[in-house]
């Protein structure tokens, strides 16, 4: 909000017409008029009598602690947006500049002009991109020091994207720090620097293991649904859903085992004699390809400790016991290959 802006609300708010005010600040009707149209500005030795008759302090007079809605930042930023094409980048760079100079604490927008200016340069919409450097970082550095972690995050980004394109592999690496060890961006973005530095080995170990650690995360993520699926008797929902969750163990070649394991709950659930049975079967036979992922090409560069699975008959013995129980698998009671199988093993 400019300076007239402000004057023209506070003045209302006060209760003084323009005539009013000008005669307790000593000046002329038509002044008022134009700071509140913008056509001028006061003299810088009346801000702080201004100030005092609005019963603000400077810092609202001047928008220094003025802030925007995220839908007012929306507007302004598709506004820019609209500028590269009809203006060009220089004047839309000015326009920015000044903008943020009327908002100066505003930094969810100073950090999205910034972006708009930057991804403009990377496509080849600035003559000289590297004019703009200094001013676009020192943007995203007010961003960084933001006490909201989410906009802190976002500067942290763009600077590591920023540097990571200019080369400068040291400079990128640092904006990570404002990644916690935890956040799969963080390694994702290791990754992409180790492939940028060519690092090859490093990189597809870092990018491997992310893979790995979502598949868990999704493997998760089904397991809780179906339960609850189950616990409400919704086994057509259950079994879509583990559907998914094995054709999901595929893809990420976990291994025979664990593609169908994620079924064995909702045949039991649905107490479907012949589902149980095929279940099982798959299971025993392939206890020991629980670890097979370790094998994948699609993790070979991850060290794994073992690559076998050393309990492979004691997993056996401790599932058989388990499907000899009769209280669980009543149903199966009087199915032949059942008892015919369990006795196989």
């Amino acid at each position: 909000m400019n300076i007239g802006s402000v004057i023209k609300k506070y003045r209302k708010v006060s209760g003084f017409t323009q005539e009013e005010m000008a005669n307790r600040l000593g000046v002329t009707t038509p002044a008022v008029n134009k700071w509140e149209n913008g056509n001028s500005n006061p003299d810088i030795e009346l801000l702080a009598p201004i100030a005092r008759l609005l019963h603000i302090s400077l810092d609202t007079l001047l928008s220094f602690h003025e802030n925007l809605t995220d839908v007012e930042i929306t507007e302004l930023i598709q506004e820019m947006d609209k500028m590269f094409s009809v203006e060009g980048y220089e004047k839309t760079y000015q326009w920015a500049v000044n903008i943020i100079k009327d908002y100066p604490n505003c930094n969810m927008l100073i950090w999205q002009v910034a972006v708009m200016l930057d991804s403009r340069r990377i496509i080849g919409q600035c003559e000289h991109p590297d004019k703009y450097d200094e001013q676009i970082n020192f943007w995203y550095e007010i961003a960084l020091n933001d006490k909201d972690e989410k906009i802190q995050h976002h500067a942290a980004d763009s600077l590591f994207g920023f540097y990571l394109r200019k080369g400068n592999y040291e400079m990128a690496e640092k904006y990570l720090n404002y990644f916690s060890d935890y956040d799969p961006m963080k390694k994702l973005k290791l990754g992409q620097l180790y492939m940028e530095q060519e690092k090859t080995e490093e990189a597809y170990e870092k990018l491997e293991n992310i893979i790995l650690s979502e598949y868990t995360t999704l493997n998760l993520a089904f397991g809780m649904m179906i339960t609850k699926a189950l616990d409400k008797k919704d086994h057509k929902s259950a079994r879509f859903l583990a559907e998914k969750m094995c054709a999901l163990a595929g893809v990420f070649e976990m291994g025979k085992y664990n593609e169908c394991a994620t079924m064995f709950n909702v045949v039991v659930a649905e107490q479907n004699v012949e589902g149980t049975f095929n279940v099982v079967k798959q299971l025993l036979e392939n206890v020991d390809t629980i670890c097979n992922f370790q094998k994948s090409r699609l993790y070979k560069h991850i060290k794994f400790q073992d690559a076998e699975n050393p309990y492979a008959e004691e997993m056996k013995k401790e599932l058989i016991a388990g499907f000899q129980n009769e209280e669980d698998f009543a149903y199966m009671k009087g199915y032949k290959p059942w008892k015919k199988l369990l006795a196989k093993y």
